[in-house]
């Protein structure tokens, strides 16, 4: 997705406050952009977790992130981009550890929870968006993540878990250990000091991320009003879906908007049928969680053909839902005009 005018002059500033014009890493806006998000929620990938274990280990400081403000005001396309690029980043390492010593490796995914506090707003967020963004990383990456440790956890974290626990998959339940320790105490328990970082008790110089706070703010009204959306009704228990002729090169920019939790899946098909077993999958299908403010990207067409768009409702039993959503590609004059579909139909 490429920045939008505002974007790309919050980047500048950036780039200019360390004077980095001629740096070759800033010249790629994308760099800039990704390592500002990061600030807010960063995982340290920390690397091997004994000398005679091969295990990837992993740290976030969760209870400093701003989870609230995080959810409130990232686009979720942008922060699902980033995940998966640092899963991404994991895979390979664990694929690396693997060929290395000849026996399976894994993420050892540790989350301290130092500083968290309870409100009611938390658990709607750790049961609703929050979870949504990792259940999809999980759903993707199914075995990647060996073992998760959450530390520092106070007494309402329980209350949390077990909130959480029915959306979870059985095997990542079995992967969750749960404990009050400190970080360090907990740790060392699966990590030699060798491999640690001198916070948590180690013996590198290195030291672990702190999540800048509170997350900017972005003007919701704002976003809300610069496109003109299309309200999209899906019933309870069904599909509704959007079905467009797109051309190799196409430049489509997406908006999406949701109150409500949703499917969303993007397939091609060379031919223009119905029979969704024969469509190809274009994008990293997953629930979209409720969320107030506009997503938006932009997507190059890879291939000429239709594709299809699919809404979907069928966790629902009784209640439908509404997306709100529009596409746009932009003329030579660069004006941008809306995108019709050619049917919109129910599965």
């Amino acid at each position: 997705m490429s920045p939008n005018p505002k974007e790309k002059e919050a980047i500048l500033r950036i780039i200019d406050s360390i004077d980095a014009r001629d740096d070759d890493y800033c010249a790629h806006e994308f760099n800039l952009e990704e390592d500002e998000l990061n600030k807010y929620v960063p995982i340290d990938v920390i690397g091997q977790n004994q000398p005679d274990d091969n295990k990837v280990l992993m740290f976030e400081r969760t209870g400093k992130i701003d989870i609230s403000g995080l959810v409130d005001n990232v686009l979720m396309h942008k922060f699902m981009q980033i995940k998966l690029k640092m899963m991404e980043s994991v895979h390979q390492k664990v694929v690396a550890a693997e060929r290395k010593t000849g026996h399976q490796s894994g993420g050892l995914f540790v989350m301290d929870l130092d500083g968290i506090s309870f409100s009611p707003k938390l658990i709607s967020v750790l049961t609703g968006p929050y979870r949504i963004m990792w259940g999809t990383l999980f759903d993707h990456y199914p075995q990647l993540l060996q073992k998760i440790i959450i530390v520092n956890a106070p007494s309402f974290v329980n209350v949390l878990h077990q909130a959480c626990s029915p959306f979870l998959p059985n095997d990542y339940k079995e992967k969750i250990v749960i404990t009050s320790e400190s970080a360090i105490d907990a740790i060392q328990k699966h990590v030699d000091k060798s491999f640690l970082p001198s916070d948590l008790g180690g013996e590198l110089p290195r030291k672990t991320s702190l999540p800048s706070a509170p997350f900017p703010k972005t003007n919701k009204k704002e976003e809300k009003e610069k496109v003109d959306l299309v309200a999209i009704s899906v019933p309870a228990g069904k599909y509704v879906i959007q079905k467009f002729e797109w051309k190799k090169g196409n430049e489509i920019e997406f908006f999406l908007n949701n109150e409500s939790s949703f499917h969303y899946f993007m397939f091609h098909s060379d031919d223009d049928t119905r029979d969704m077993e024969t469509w190809r999958e274009m994008t990293v299908g997953c629930e979209r969680p409720a969320l107030s403010q506009v997503d938006s990207w932009k997507y190059t067409v890879p291939l000429d053909g239709y594709y299809f768009i699919r809404y979907g409702n069928h966790n629902s039993w009784y209640f439908s839902t509404t997306v709100n959503t529009n596409h746009f590609i932009y003329n030579e004059n660069g004006e941008r005009i809306a995108l019709t579909p050619i049917e919109t139909f129910n599965i």
